[in-house]
């Protein structure tokens, strides 16, 4: 079987020939030349697996820079060096080997014979393996036995005009959101959803920027997605080496490494236009630039977008009102220190301002009588040091985040409540720092591999709310949370047999958090617990891998906001879910098919919910499980690829809580909110050549099912159930790689979300249009 020490197919695919490259480390008793004597064999396949096996019987690392063709390789008798083994292996498919140290080499394409005219690239393995990390430790896909998605070049070049995270999880399976604008949504997996409202809870899916965690208790920063290699999806609760709040699953977003030998960068800009609203563009770019080739290298990018707006405001004359600027950037330095060892320092800023909030009253419009802006400011700095110790693969990763964001409602309704005339704003500002430390040290060539880690975290959030009009200014909230968390976790694999092992997991931890708040005495809650999680797989490179798997989260107790309760502590959350998952093959390899069919059991739900003041709080909901099934797969039927997926769970409130007033006689309704029991998506690709170029054509369609707001009957509101297609081409002409995407093609006036404004929610109904048809056109040029 192979191991981390076999090659990597990156997923980066911003052109055709990605200059940039995901080289995996690894660790190897002796050279690859050390035994001149040894005779190379390789059976005759696909190239793929005849890498694959030349990293194992050399103990070398092959890095591919782009993706790997799907180019079958011919049988090798005897070659004498890996040098020798590797020009046979790449002959006819127009890529070359290029040795980086006496253990690595690097594939890349050819360059091209002549300027003009291209012949069509071979078809890419889109779903094929690849290094993962989201174990915390180089591991093939094909032998992770956790239910995993991989969003990469594909799900990426279809992002003209929606370049977020939320976007992304649009194209896969068991991920939903919030709509409330960008720079403001919630992400939830695996039908694990706590509130549609952005309280002050810890969010349920952990967000990680490569190794560096970059969210606690705040919505997704919706950084644009410039210069990333791929997505790592990992759906359901991670508790074990991830801690606290992973009970939906975690989301790694995997940004492109410095290059240390080339010089290379692209800049790309984008025109959006959006019926019956307004028009917008972006423009990005990326830089690599080796500072000293082969030790040190810089690598930035930075990106400004206008987000074209679509909502009308009716009682202030105001079209497109929700109209949103994004602008950003990004840099990373690397320095190979030697030895193996690596420095990496890197830093990212974001700031997106909404002139106004996307919801509304009656079709595309509303009336309120003051805008309501909203901004969201992001801050984040790391320093990952990796390298060997032996035998063993060392890892430090320190991180920084400082995320404040910002929202104004029209609290107009309140005038007479706070003795004040009408128009009155509710403003408020929320401000969230994060520390996180974590080292880890693995083996994971060994027979058994294993991993043992320890981490710290600090998070603090402030919040401070105010009621202004004219006359005057009220202090509504000002709050304080201060949150410490100190773990130490382990991960290991017994082999049972030659199909079959064992993986067992423990993370103990230790929780303080502090609570300073207008209004109830200040609190602070300790807890001490464990998370543990066990898997049992089954794995044959020919057929796939099916696994079973116990896995447990947790949440730290809380202390409650809400009015609604005369509770103030708050149990913390505790999620434990079984699956039985698979990820098998067939049809010479044409046909992949993934899912699981899980269980989740989550005691004390804790919610933020609206009180009736209009204001957040949180409260202890109860008890609930999800029961349900993820499917999915590709067929590759050349020219066309066909990607299916389907998701069906019955996520319930199974106790409530005492005295809350969403649990009345009569309320039979128990879903949890935004997540549906229903959901669909299918694609459709074809690639071609066009005068010569390659291309290639797509259509999309997407199915949510119903969904519901709020546990509470006073403020549920239905949203969901619509069906969306998209439709979209790419041609890479040369360096330049062009891309048009039409979203939203039968222009459907679906309901996303039920929720726009908390003072008025309970008197007027409130809805979020899915962006009417929109059409973005895209250039991408190499440089």
């Amino acid at each position: 079987m192979a191991t981390a020490r076999g090659f990597s197919i990156s997923f980066a695919r911003c052109c055709r020939y990605a200059c940039t490259a995901l080289m995996v480390s690894s660790i190897s008793s002796a050279p690859a030349h050390a035994d001149p004597a040894r005779t190379i064999v390789i059976p005759a396949g696909s190239l793929k697996t005849a890498l694959d096996s030349l990293a194992r019987q050399t103990g070398i690392s092959i890095g591919m820079a782009g993706e790997l063709p799907d180019a079958p390789a011919r049988k090798i008798t005897r070659a004498n060096d890996v040098a020798q083994a590797l020009k046979r292996l790449l002959a006819g498919t127009r890529l070359r080997a290029v040795r980086v140290d006496a253990m690595t080499w690097r594939i890349e394409p050819l360059p091209p014979r002549k300027p003009g005219v291209r012949p069509v690239a071979p078809p890419i393995v889109e779903g094929g393996d690849i290094i993962v990390t989201a174990s915390k430790r180089d591991e093939r896909l094909s032998d992770l036995p956790a239910s995993i998605t991989i969003l990469g070049g594909p799900a990426l070049d279809r992002l003209a005009g929606k370049r977020g995270l939320v976007d992304l999880l649009a194209t896969t399976d068991g991920a939903f959101s919030t709509n409330l604008g960008p720079g403001r949504d919630r992400v939830f997996l695996r039908g694990v959803a706590d509130s549609a409202f952005n309280g002050t809870s810890q969010s349920l899916v952990s967000l990680y920027l490569d190794d560096a965690r970059i969210g606690y208790s705040s919505p997704d920063p919706d950084l644009r997605m410039v210069d990333i290699d791929h997505i790592e999806i990992l759906r359901g609760p991670q508790g074990t080496l991830y801690g606290t709040g992973a009970l939906g699953g975690v989301i790694r977003i995997v940004t492109t490494a410095p290059d240390l030998d080339e010089v290379s960068g692209n800049v790309a800009g984008e025109a959006t236009g959006i019926n019956n609203g307004a028009f917008g563009g972006a423009l990005d770019a990326t830089l690599n630039l080796p500072i000293v080739t082969g030790t040190l290298a810089l690598r930035a990018s930075g990106w400004t977008e206008t987000m074209p707006g679509w909502i009308d405001d009716t009682g202030r004359n105001t079209r497109n009102v929700n109209r949103t600027a994004r602008s950003g950037g990004r840099a990373a330095l690397r320095w190979a220190i030697g030895d193996g060892w690596t420095a990496t320092m890197s830093g990212i800023g974001q700031r997106i301002d909404a002139r106004d909030s996307q919801y509304a009253t009656s079709g595309l419009s509303r009336a309120t009588a003051i805008a309501e802006p909203q901004d969201n400011d992001f801050l984040s700095g790391s320093l990952d040091i990796h390298g060997p110790i032996g035998s063993l693969d060392a890892q430090s990763t320190t991180s920084i985040v400082s995320h404040e964001f910002g929202s104004t409602y029209d609290a107009s309704v309140m005038a007479a409540a706070l003795g004040t005339t009408a128009p009155v704003a509710y403003v408020e500002d929320r401000a969230i720092r994060l520390v996180t430390q974590e080292v880890r040290l693995s083996d994971p060539t060994a027979r058994h591999p294993w991993i043992v880690g320890a981490s710290i975290l600090h998070a603090t959030t402030r919040l401070k709310g105010r009621f202004e009009s004219d006359a005057n200014s009220v202090i509504a909230r000002d709050d304080k949370e201060a949150v410490f968390e100190a773990a130490v976790f382990a991960e290991g694999t017994q082999r049972l047999s030659s199909t079959l092992d064992l993986k067992i997991g423990l993370r103990g931890f230790v929780t303080v958090n502090d609570i300073e708040q207008q209004g109830p005495d200040d609190q602070s809650t300790t807890k001490l617990g464990v998370t543990p999680s066990g898997t049992l797989s089954w794995h044959r490179d020919d057929v796939g891998l099916i696994w079973l798997r116990y896995a447990s989260a947790i949440r730290p107790a809380g202390v409650t906001r809400a009015s609604i309760s005369t509770e103030q502590r708050i149990p913390g959350d505790e999620l434990q879910s079984i699956e039985m998952g698979w990820r098998i093959h067939g049809l010479d390899d044409r046909l992949s098919l993934s899912g699981a069919i899980f269980g989740s059991f989550w005691e004390h739900l804790r919610s933020d919910v609206v009180g009736s003041d209009g204001l957040f709080g949180t409260v202890d909901a109860g008890n609930a499980t999800n029961y349900g099934v993820e499917f999915g797969g590709r067929f590759d039927a050349r020219p066309y690829t066909i990607d299916f997926g389907t998701t069906i769970q019955r996520a319930r409130l199974t106790s409530p809580a005492n005295d809350r007033a969403y649990d009345r006689a009569g309320q039979d309704d128990r879903r949890l909110p935004v997540v549906p029991d229903y959901s669909a998506r299918l694609g459709i690709t074809r690639r071609f050549s066009l005068i010569g170029m390659p291309a290639s054509g797509y259509v999309t369609a997407r199915y949510i099912g119903q969904t519901r707001l709020s546990f509470d009957p006073l403020l549920d509101r239905p949203a969901g159930d619509y069906a969306t297609i998209g439709a979209g081409a790419t041609l890479d002409d040369g360096p330049r790689h062009w891309s048009i995407a039409i979203d939203n093609l039968l222009d459907g006036r679906g309901n996303s979300f039920g929720f726009g404004n908390p003072f008025t929610l309970a008197t007027t109904t409130q809805t979020v249009p899915i962006r009417p048809r929109a059409i973005t056109l895209r250039l991408a040029i190499g440089l």
